[in-house]
């Protein structure tokens, strides 16, 4: 299994994006294997391309279809919130933002190791290893 994080989605459908021609590489590599986002990573993703990237109404469209065509399994997060504001805050002085600890929380408990993503969070982060 691997985790596709919010801004390695973004940076495949949008071909301005600066780590668009790699996310396009590392999504043939690993198009054949078992996927996963969450509904979380469908709501970043979503609010990312449409009040930070401004992209079009057909690429809202196509990306919401893509996230919700079943080619990805996707996890419901939300029973996952309070072990990630405590993850967090564990991780204090080190800051990292509550999406990124949800991601390591879900990751942990499903048992995923790889993650997809151009996240400078996500490294060095123990039982994780990025996609490259």
């Amino acid at each position: 299994m691997i985790f596709l994080d919010a801004n390695f989605i973004i940076d495949l459908f949008v071909d301005t994006e600066d780590n668009h021609k790699k996310a396009v590489k590392i999504y043939e590599k690993i198009k054949d294997k078992e996927l996963i986002i969450s509904n979380s990573i469908i709501m970043e993703v979503m609010t990312v391309l449409n009040i930070k990237l401004k992209v079009s109404k057909k690429l809202l469209e196509k990306a919401y279809t893509m996230l919700n065509s079943g080619k990805f399994g996707i996890v419901e997060d939300i029973n996952l919130y309070d072990n990630t504001n405590e993850r967090m805050i564990n991780y204090l002085p080190r800051r990292l933002p509550f999406f990124d600890c949800l991601y390591i929380e879900l990751m942990e408990q499903l048992g995923i190791e790889k993650i997809a993503t151009f996240d400078k969070h996500f490294k060095n982060i123990k039982g994780i290893v990025l996609i490259k």
